[in-house]
């Protein structure tokens, strides 16, 4: 098994307060590894610190990107990574077309694979392609992002809360194309308060709770609202 992400030690904390503590995470080839967290649990600074945006002096561990040590070679290891934030960063006077041309540009990454077709697989419709993205809904910049990560030949994928402020139809085809992305041998991580639908795509499921992580079974019928809510609370 190929781990695209290894967290090692990871301990993080500020102005002497500890966010993460010593917290080991594996993400491998092919699977979709969810994390679930109250708010201040610490989540989207473990996304933070995964992308080499914490001061180094905060923070001790070891993170590798396709075996390659973000200390060592941060520009490396991030090429070889695509990252979702909860609003994507997409520049709404380009199209979709030219969004993606230009990330591509900035990581200096020539078309690794052509653009329409990363675009079809990401089930953005042909008729959006050449609109300016400000009249995209936030699932439809999401492909953008995912038709990006497929252009980029990304292993690895990051996806901050995806779900959010998506209706019943958009998660249900944002889900499936995290399963698209599993199928084709990424690995995902992500981080979402949707648990039902993590239980849909994930391999793992693990709680973050006192800067460390628990796993958590994949079974809806426990998912009762007590058992959620000590689960939140560290309890369970």
């Amino acid at each position: 098994m190929t781990s695209l992400l290894s967290v090692q030690q990871l301990s993080l904390q500020f102005a002497g307060r500890p966010i993460l503590n010593q917290l080991n995470l594996t993400v491998e080839a092919g699977h979709v590894v969810s994390v679930l967290g109250s708010n201040g649990a610490g989540k989207s600074t473990l996304l933070k610190s995964i992308l080499g945006l914490h001061d180094s002096a905060e923070q001790t561990g070891n993170i590798l990107i396709a075996g390659i040590d973000m200390a060592q070679d941060r520009q490396r290891a991030l090429s070889h990574l695509a990252y979702v934030p909860e609003q994507p960063a997409v520049y709404g006077h380009l199209s979709a077309i030219e969004n993606i041309r230009y990330f591509l540009s900035l990581g200096h990454v020539g078309e690794q694979k052509e653009i329409a077709t990363c675009l079809t697989l990401a089930g953005l419709p042909e008729t959006a392609w050449h609109r300016p993205c400000s009249e995209y809904s936030k699932g439809m910049k999401q492909k953008v992002m995912l038709a990006f990560a497929l252009a980029k030949q990304a292993k690895l994928l990051l996806l901050d809360e995806p779900n959010s402020g998506l209706d019943p139809q958009a998660t249900e085809e944002l889900n499936q194309l995290i399963v698209q992305c599993k199928q084709r041998g990424m690995g995902v991580l992500v981080v979402t308060h949707d648990v039902l639908s993590a239980i849909g795509f994930s391999d793992r499921l693990l709680m973050l709770t006192h800067g460390q992580l628990a796993p958590i079974a994949l079974d809806q019928s426990t998912f009762t609202l007590d058992h959620l809510q000590r689960l939140y609370q560290g309890q369970a």
